[in-house]
């Protein structure tokens, strides 16, 4: 299907259309609370920003004058290459901005700054066209806001307490009713957006800091650079996902999100390129939907971190044919005992947490892994290293490398509050997955790029070859910490 101003579905229509399908998909899902949320979405009815072009031109001069004004934000502008979407586009280029750190990642500047909290998502990306009908600068990604987990639920935090994700809630905790619980897909952060330039619907994706302009499939090799090497396999996940939908729930998509203005986030999940979790079973990259955010940059609220509730936008995402997560809700009452079973969770990552206050606003998120994912990522973290240092031939110990791991295993101890037993378990498979490392290197039967690149794949090599097994059974207590 071309995309083009014609194609368009008309807001009102496009409402009406998506709530009978949302009616014959989920007898269980309130009509009420759907059609709110979509008009709201689509700016029906009185509801909704509604922003006008001068005020999302407006809004996005003061973000960016802002932004270039803070040390700690990086703002990098790259020019459009020539796609031959429309001439207004010719000299048109893209701001993307995120926090910037000289050294580790960002979770420091953004636990020291509320302002950033407020105002920066991971993923900011502006389109600006010099001249033309459409001449001005607009938002046309902004993703989820940067939220985080306790001890050992960030993948890049290994110090601080298990209160510091409090900060990031625009409410008081106690204030949540509802509690929606979904399942943290193993991947790398994935958006989408759409904005009509002369009259036609054109794209804008990528990674969590890189994105581009397309409306083709020939138009993601024109970004060469290095930079957007990650933007362009998403990218490239997105056009399968579109060639692979019917027109008609392409044509909602597409629709959707140029009348909302929302940034449709993805996690993109790779069989060349995996964390912990097995992918083996894709035979390409795969979009999972996580959630509409809104480029509206000054809300009337703070207090709302995505633009509707989350299983609602599941749901609404699931009627234009998109791939999800899946979702449970869950009492705010019984969410204590939710994290407990999360951490018991075998094979996967974990949960991501959404809490709702009374009025079905999110006021805060919160990211809940497995013991399992979590020691298994440390593994790999130090295994990696060691292995590294061994092809590299330089000052190679076994015996260093084997003192971090149990070192490393014994802060997750502290942090989670693990049983003796469980440590013990967990430190003799790790011992005996370096030797096996090493030894399988060396007789070059596994590879440095595989340990770098699809680690589940090597290590359920090890436990087969062993005879071993991961399924270690934990006991433990997570510290409390201080709320200071």
């Amino acid at each position: 299907m071309q995309s083009s101003e014609s194609t368009l579905i008309a807001s009102k229509q496009l409402l009406e259309d998506l709530l009978q399908e949302l009616q014959t998909n989920n007898k269980d899902l309130s009509v009420r609370e759907a059609r709110d949320s979509l008009n709201k979405s689509l700016g029906l009815d009185g509801c909704g920003p509604g922003l006008s072009d001068e005020e999302q031109r407006l809004q996005a001069d003061r973000w960016l004058s802002w932004a270039r004004q803070k040390h700690q934000l990086k703002v990098v502008t790259a020019a459009v290459p020539q796609l031959g979407i429309s001439p207004h586009l010719r000299t048109a280029v893209v701001h993307d901005v995120r926090v910037f750190t000289r050294h580790g990642p960002d979770d420091a500047v953004y636990d020291a700054n509320k302002e950033f909290r407020e105002k920066v998502a991971r993923g900011n990306s502006f389109l600006e066209i010099p001249a033309g009908p459409d001449r001005g600068t607009y938002c046309v990604i902004h993703a989820l806001k940067k939220f985080t987990g306790g001890l050992g639920d960030d993948d890049d935090k290994d110090r601080g307490d298990n209160h510091t994700w409090k900060r990031y809630f625009t409410k008081p905790l106690e204030e949540a009713t509802t509690v929606v619980a979904t399942r943290k897909a193993n991947g790398e952060a994935a958006h989408l957006g759409a904005r009509l330039v002369g009259g036609k619907v054109v794209l804008c994706g990528g990674s969590k800091n890189v994105h581009m302009l397309f409306t083709q499939r020939g138009h993601i090799e024109k970004y060469k650079e290095s930079r957007y090497q990650v933007a362009r396999e998403v990218c490239t996940a997105i056009m399968d996902l579109l060639d692979d939908m019917s027109d008609l729930h392409r044509q909602r998509l597409e629709s959707f999100l140029v009348h909302t203005g929302y940034t449709a986030v993805f996690e993109v999940l790779q069989p060349h390129h995996q964390h912990v979790e097995d992918l083996s079973y894709l035979k390409r990259s795969e979009l999972r939907f996580i959630a509409w955010t809104s480029t509206d940059l000054e809300p009337r609220s703070n207090s709302q971190l995505c633009s509707m509730a989350p299983h609602m936008a599941i749901e609404i995402a699931r009627t234009m044919g998109l791939p999800t997560v899946q979702y449970e809700l869950v009492p705010a009452s019984e969410v204590e005992t939710r994290m407990k079973q999360i951490r018991q969770g075998y094979g996967y990552e974990g949960e991501v947490l959404y809490f709702l206050d009374a009025d079905g606003a999110v006021i805060g998120l919160l990211k809940k892994k497995t013991i399992w994912y979590i020691v298994i990522r440390a593994i790999r973290e130090k295994v990696r290293n060691a292995a590294q240092a061994y092809t590299k031939k330089s000052d190679f110990d076994i015996n260093r490398s084997d003192k971090k791991l149990r070192q490393r295993i014994g802060e997750i101890q502290q942090w989670l509050g693990l049983d003796e037993e469980s440590v013990a378990a967990w430190r003799d498979l790790a011992h005996k997955f370096l030797h096996w490392i090493i030894n399988n290197l060396r007789t070059r039967h596994v590879t440095m790029e595989e340990v770098a690149g699809v680690f589940p794949v090597v290590w359920n090599r090890f436990l087969s070859d062993t005879g071993l097994s991961d399924h270690v059974t934990s006991q433990w207590e997570e510290p409390e910490g201080s709320d200071d």
